[in-house]
């Protein structure tokens, strides 16, 4: 039997005040809340509501994806499974080693590839430090982990791949977002919590976008945590963990990102915060990932 709750526990649940848990309810944006008499019963799971300031945000921010050839990627995924290849190819560790040097480079981190490729060999390099092994060694276990572990993309799923990111060197911080607002060009980006910014965007990530190519799914991913910035330290990283992962979890080979693809990953990121168009950021990502199965499976 389903239990309910009345608005006084649901505000309390919520961390809202109660007179604003019943106008929510009689604009009906709790889900399950019902009137009974002068009360309002709440199912005791109902999620907590969504600002309206975010509501409104996505509301008005027009997606453009455009069109990439997912025929080919996907040809290329069912001919070419990556599964014992991530863990035995050769040049599997080269790939990662890239990406993990492009996004630490963004975070103004930098790596070099035999640095990266010495934690990968348990021989981590005497010029990194403690921290910096575990971040690299975690990333790379994450992402190979990812293979067959297809989920649904929420919150809860990136806050537990942010507390295994983080294990070990930041386990305070690990699994939340941060409190302070993000500055974007000197100018803030939001007073939005981020709890709400990032419900929000799962929740048309899970709705509106379900069926759209995984392609397009990893590039919004990745351009959602690089434009909000939610957490601490190492945005750009995680982002692009997150936006590899997905790829990863549908059978496919991450793209092949380096260090001399910031200048035009950033651009295309940029069209797509601007001006909400998502097809130089998805062609990116396809001639990228055309690259990875060339070096894996040595495609002519």
């Amino acid at each position: 039997m389903e239990k309910y709750i009345g608005a006084k526990a649901f505000a309390e649940k919520c961390g809202i005040t109660e007179r604003r848990v019943r106008l929510l309810c009689q604009e009906g944006r709790i889900e399950g809340a019902v009137k009974l008499g002068w009360s309002w019963s709440i199912p005791a799971d109902s999620p907590k509501p969504f600002d309206g300031r975010v509501a409104r945000q996505f509301k008005n921010n027009f997606v453009r994806l455009g069109s990439i050839d997912v025929s080919s990627l996907n040809a290329l995924r069912d001919r070419n499974p990556v599964e014992d290849k991530l863990y035995t190819n050769v040049n599997t560790d080269d790939l990662i080693a890239s990406i993990i040097m492009l996004g630490s480079l963004m975070d103004g981190r930098q790596f070099s590839h035999d640095e990266i490729l010495s934690v990968f060999s348990l021989s981590p390099a005497r010029s990194l430090s403690f921290e910096d092994a575990l971040r690299i060694a975690a990333f790379r276990s994450i992402l190979l982990r990812s293979s067959g572990e297809t989920c649904d993309y929420a919150v809860k799923t990136v806050l537990g791949m942010h507390a295994a990111f983080t294990q070990g060197y930041d386990d305070r911080n690990g699994a939340s977002f941060k409190n302070a607002p993000s500055l974007v060009d000197g100018e803030l980006a939001s007073d939005i919590p981020f709890d709400f910014q990032m419900e929000s965007f799962f929740m048309r990530f899970s709705r509106e976008w379900k069926g759209i190519h995984p392609v397009f799914k990893s590039v919004l991913l990745l351009n959602e945590f690089i434009k909000t910035r939610p957490f601490e330290k190492d945005n750009a990283l995680f982002s692009l963990l997150v936006s590899c992962s997905m790829l990863v979890s549908q059978g496919f080979l991450p793209p092949y990102l380096d260090d001399s693809m910031m200048d035009e990953l950033n651009a295309t990121l940029a069209l797509a915060r601007s001006k909400g168009n998502f097809e130089d950021l998805a062609r990116l990502f396809e001639r990228a990932m055309f690259d990875s199965y060339s070096r894996i499976f040595h495609l002519a």
